[in-house]
């Protein structure tokens, strides 16, 4: 078995990310005909005006747009990944109401997960580490970047993976240690660092069975393991050197999926010490905040914008009076008594209760 020493690119072993489903009308930025010719439907007025054809006419748009937007989901899969979607389950995933499986273009070789239904209509999609590499072997991570990032309007990633493997023996368990002891894998100058787990599990006889360095935790936002993959994978040659470098990456921005070799050299020194590209800071900044931001001001007016505005006619325009009835007091980040804002919406509901329980309701005579 023969293993290269020299180079130890950086890849992608896991990734995972969500996005609205009514996002993939934004296929034709593109310009790919396949989605273009998959245009979405338009809603017409039935003739008679009805209440009854009205309704009957929005069910069946919705009907349609469903399934296009189901065709062009499994077109940008197959087209943009290289992957198949099974049929549904009838089985949830992280909090969806269903769920399908992700296989590759041959349709045997499972590669991930999607959770669909529910969550704010959003879409997630898991592929697992032999599906990446089928990805990559079929795209570019620049490529994978642009669509996600560009077209559907994807800001973070839910989960990133980046691995290194190493055969030579430099970077083993036992110089993850020493990183460790020297602050290697902080990630900021300040506050408290991370923990690590060394572990290894051995016979009587003194063989090696399991190897691996554990830095951070599953719920930290990097956990790195630094692993024995020769034992893991039960390799019995004794020439055979190799181990595994990880890093999982959670909420992580897009950005990082486009270089991840810069990415990985930037998240800290010990990450730096094994992959010589130039290291790049994925901060959260100002623009990835204000694109949220706006994101959820979006997501407001579609959902609340109707109810928002009636709410605001009936303070008369008085928008602090409206907030105070709409904002539930344990999500109130300043002190809107300080500003004169009265929680109007429990006065109103108190008023009103007085009012039924006192049998004062309104007659219609004078």
């Amino acid at each position: 078995m023969q293993f290269k020493d020299e180079t130890r690119p950086v890849k992608i072993d896991h990734l995972a990310f969500t996005f609205n489903y009514g996002d993939l009308r934004h296929l034709d930025r593109s310009n790919d005909r396949d989605f273009i010719n998959l245009q979405m439907p338009e809603f017409r007025q039935p003739a008679s005006g009805t209440a009854e054809s009205i309704e009957r006419a929005m069910e069946n748009h919705k009907d349609k747009v469903r399934k296009v937007l189901s065709h062009r989901f499994d077109e940008f899969m197959f087209k943009v990944f290289g992957f198949r979607l099974s049929p549904m389950r009838g089985r949830g995933l992280h909090g969806y109401q269903d769920s399908m499986v992700v296989y590759d273009r041959t349709g045997t070789v499972e590669c991930g997960l999607v959770g669909i239904g529910g969550n704010n209509d959003t879409v997630f999609v898991q592929i697992n580490g032999t599906g990446c590499t089928k990805l990559f072997d079929f795209t570019t991570h620049q490529k994978i970047h642009f669509w996600l990032a560009t077209v559907l309007g994807v800001t973070r990633l839910a989960r990133l993976d980046l691995a290194v493997d190493d055969y030579t023996g430099n970077f083993d368990c036992g110089y993850a240690e020493i990183c460790f002891y020297n602050g290697a894998f902080r990630t900021a100058d300040r506050g408290r660092g991370p923990s690590m787990v060394p572990h290894k599990r051995i016979t009587e006889s003194g063989e090696l069975m399991e190897e691996a360095t554990i830095v951070g935790s599953r719920s930290s936002a990097v956990y790195w393991r630094v692993y024995n993959k020769k034992l893991e994978q039960k390799i019995s040659d004794p020439d055979v050197i190799w181990y595994r470098n990880e890093v999982e990456l959670k909420k992580c921005e897009i950005d990082m999926l486009a270089s991840p070799a810069s990415a990985f050299a930037g998240l800290c020194d010990f990450a730096a010490s094994i992959e010589p590209a130039e290291p790049v800071k994925f901060s959260k900044n100002k623009k990835a905040q204000g694109l949220e931001f706006f994101s959820r001001i979006a997501w407001a007016r579609r959902q609340c914008g109707k109810a928002l505005s009636e709410v605001i006619a009936m303070t008369e325009g008085d928008l602090g009076e409206a907030f105070g009835m709409l904002i539930p007091e344990k999500y109130r980040r300043i002190n809107f008594n300080e500003l004169g804002v009265p929680d109007a919406y429990a006065h109103l509901k108190s008023l009103t209760l007085e009012s039924q329980g006192n049998g004062n309701h309104y007659s219609g005579s004078c």
